[in-house]
C-alpha cells in the first residue's frame, strides 16, 4: 500500500506556464507545425530539423527477474503495477528514419549526479527539482535489464542528442544564463515525463475495459480503438512480445516551435506494420510468469557474413562485406557477429571492431571501433531461418559509387535520404553460419 500511496504523490500536475518558451520572442509567432515548414524559418533554435516528428514511447513489462517477488520488489524492478513505464522520446526525420549518437561532445555517462547538481536543485525558477524529476525517474523510467539509470543514459546520448532545439546555444536565445550541456539533459528528462504523464496508456486501457489479465485476451482492434479515442482520433503503435501479449506503445507527434515549448500535436503513426495478431492479445499483470517462462526480451546473437542483394534492382546476389566493412566481389567473406543490445536494435562486430555509419562522411559504413560506446546501432529484418537484412537509423537501403573488381574493395554508404543517389544501390543481407 505504501507505494500505491507513493505513485499518487508522485503525479505531475500538467504545467501550462512555459507553454510559449522557445517560441517568444526570439521566434516568429506563425512559426509551423514540424515537418510542415514552407516558409524559411532561419533561427534553427525555433524550427525542429532533420527531425520533427517525435515519439512518445512506452513499455509494459510484465516478466519479473524471479517469480517470487513481492509488491515492492515488483515495482522497483517493472514500475508501478497501474501504469506503463517511459522507453524513451524519439525524434524522427520527416520523411522516415532517424539519426542516432549525433552529438558524442554532448553525451553523458551519469544522470544521477547531474540531477543532483545545485544548478537544479537552488534554482527556484525551474518547473521541479532535480532531485524530484529523479525520483519520477527511478518510478516510471524502467529498464528491462535491471540497470534503469544505464537506459536513461542510452536514451539521451541516442536521441537526446539529436533533438536541435535544446543544443546548448540555443538556451541563449531565451535568456538563461551560463548554460551548458547539463542543462539540455535535465530538460530532456523532464519533457520526457511530462509527455508520459498526458498519455497515460494504463489509464485509457482500463477506460475501455481493458485491464491486464491472466486469462483474458484482447483483439487489435480493440487496443486501436480505445488508444486512438483519448489521442484526438489518432491511430498509435500497438507492439507485442514473442508471445503476442503487449509490450508497447508508440504516440507519434508534430511540434510547434523548440522542444522547450511542449507544444506536441498528434498524429497517425507512421509505423504500419505491427508485430501482434489480430486476435488473442495477452495482457499480462505485471509480476505474472506465464507457463512458458522463457522471457519475452531475451538476448540474441548470431555469427554469420553479410552479402550484397538486388545490386540496382538485380535477382543475383553479388558481392560480400569484409572486415571493414568494405564491398569487395571476389574472395572471401568476414564474419560478422549480429549482437542484440540492450535496449532493442542490434550491434555488428568484426574481429577489427564494431561497426558505426559515420556521418561525417557521408554516412559511411565503418568497423573498427574497439569500444562498444563508440558502437552504431542498427536494424535487423529477420527472415525465415534466421537470416534477414541490415538497416540503419531506419532505412535499409546501402549504396556505392564503384564496383570492386578483382580483389579492389569498395566503401559503401547508409542511403538515409529519399535524395541520396549512389551509382549502385543495394540491401545487406545477414546470413547464419
Amino acid at each position: 500500500m505504501l507505494l500505491r500511496s507513493l505513485h499518487s504523490l508522485l503525479q505531475l500536475p500538467f504545467f501550462s506556464g512555459g507553454a510559449n518558451k522557445g517560441i517568444d520572442p526570439n521566434c516568429p509567432i506563425n512559426i509551423p507545425l514540424s515537418c510542415s515548414n514552407k516558409t524559411d524559418v532561419n533561427n534553427t533554435c525555433c524550427f525542429e530539423y532533420p527531425g520533427g516528428i517525435f515519439l512518445q514511447t512506452q513499455f509494459w513489462n510484465y516478466f519479473p527477474s524471479k517469480s517470487d517477488l513481492n509488491e515492492t520488489e515488483i515495482v522497483n524492478e517493472l514500475g508501478p503495477l497501474d501504469s506503463f513505464t517511459i522507453h524513451g522520446l524519439w525524434p524522427d526525420n520527416c520523411h522516415g528514419g532517424y539519426q542516432q549518437f549525433c552529438n558524442r561532445s554532448l553525451q553523458i555517462d551519469d544522470v544521477y549526479y547531474l540531477l543532483h547538481d545545485k544548478a537544479f536543485n537552488n534554482d527556484t525558477s525551474l518547473e521541479i527539482s532535480g532531485k524530484r524529476l529523479l525520483e519520477y525517474l527511478d518510478l516510471y523510467w524502467k529498464s528491462n535489464n535491471g540497470n534503469h539509470e544505464s537506459l536513461w543514459i542510452h536514451e539521451f546520448n541516442k536521441h537526446g542528442t539529436c533533438i536541435s532545439t535544446i543544443r546548448p546555444e540555443c538556451y541563449a536565445e531565451w535568456e538563461v544564463n551560463d548554460v551548458d550541456k547539463k542543462r539540455a539533459v535535465y530538460d530532456y528528462f523532464r519533457i520526457t515525463y511530462n509527455l508520459f504523464k498526458r498519455l497515460d496508456t494504463f489509464t485509457i486501457l482500463k477506460k475501455n475495459k481493458i485491464v491486464p489479465t491472466v486469462d483474458g485476451s484482447y483483439s487489435l482492434e480493440q487496443i486501436k480503438i480505445a488508444l486512438s479515442k483519448e489521442f484526438d482520433g489518432k491511430q498509435v503503435f500497438i507492439g507485442c512480445d514473442r508471445h503476442n501479449s503487449l509490450n508497447e506503445i508508440w504516440y507519434y507527434h508534430q511540434l510547434k516551435g523548440s522542444l522547450l515549448s511542449e507544444m506536441f500535436v498528434p498524429m497517425d503513426s507512421l509505423a504500419i506494420r505491427t508485430n501482434c495478431r489480430t486476435d488473442d492479445i495477452k495482457y499480462f499483470p505485471k509480476g505474472y510468469v506465464p507457463p512458458f517462462r522463457r522471457r519475452p526480451n531475451k538476448g540474441e546473437a548470431y555469427r554469420g557474413i553479410i552479402r550484397l542483394s538486388n545490386i540496382n534492382n538485380g535477382d543475383q546476389m553479388q558481392g560480400f562485406l569484409i572486415k571493414n566493412g568494405h564491398w569487395m566481389s571476389q574472395g572471401t567473406p568476414a564474419n560478422y557477429e549480429l549482437i542484440k543490445s540492450p535496449y532493442g536494435n542490434y550491434y555488428l562486430r568484426t574481429n577489427q571492431g564494431f561497426c558505426d555509419v559515420i556521418t561525417s562522411s557521408s554516412s559511411e559504413l565503418v568497423c573498427k571501433f574497439r569500444n562498444i560506446k563508440d558502437a552504431g546501432q542498427f536494424e535487423f529484418d529477420s527472415t525465415k531461418g534466421g537470416d534477414g537484412y541490415i538497416g540503419y537509423s531506419g532505412k535499409y537501403n546501402w549504396g556505392g559509387d564503384t564496383y570492386p573488381k578483382r580483389r579492389n574493395q569498395s566503401p559503401i554508404f547508409s542511403l538515409n535520404d529519399e535524395q541520396d543517389s549512389k551509382t549502385y544501390v543495394f540491401k545487406l543481407k545477414f546470413i547464419k553460419n
